[in-house]
C-alpha cells in the first residue's frame, strides 16, 4: 500500500514539474501542485505514515513561489476540511478518495483562481 502511495505522489509531483508554466498560470500551477500534496498529506498524517517528504515537497513549492503563505494557508484548511459526499466502489478511504475529487470543490477553486 505504501509504495502505491509512493508512486502517486512521484508522479503528481513529476507531472507538476513537466508542466512548467510563467506568471498567472504558474501561480493557480503552484497553488494546484500544493493542494494536490497538501492533501495526500491529510491522508498520510490520518494513517500515522511518515510525512516527512511529502511536507518537504509541499515547503518546496510553498518557497519557490512569489504567493503568499496566507493563500497557501487558506488552500491547506481547505483541503482539511473538504469533505464530499462520494461513493467508493471498493471501501477507499475516503480520506485518499477525496484527493482524486479536488478538481470539484468550489470552495477550493475560488482559492486557485
Amino acid at each position: 500500500m505504501r509504495i502505491v502511495l509512493s508512486i502517486i505522489l512521484v508522479s503528481l509531483f513529476l507531472s507538476g514539474c513537466a508542466a512548467y508554466k510563467t506568471g498567472k498560470d504558474k501561480a493557480q500551477s503552484d497553488l494546484t501542485k500544493f493542494a494536490y500534496a497538501n492533501c495526500l498529506m491529510w491522508y498520510f498524517e490520518s494513517k500515522g505514515y511518515d510525512t516527512e517528504d511529502i511536507r518537504a515537497i509541499s515547503g518546496g513549492i510553498v518557497e519557490n513561489s512569489d504567493i503568499s503563505l496566507e493563500r497557501f494557508q487558506n488552500i491547506a484548511l481547505a483541503v482539511k476540511s473538504y469533505s464530499p459526499d462520494i461513493e467508493t466502489k471498493n471501501n477507499i478511504d475516503l480520506n485518499l478518495l477525496k484527493c482524486f475529487h479536488l478538481k470539484d470543490y468550489e470552495k477550493l477553486n475560488e482559492y486557485l483562481e
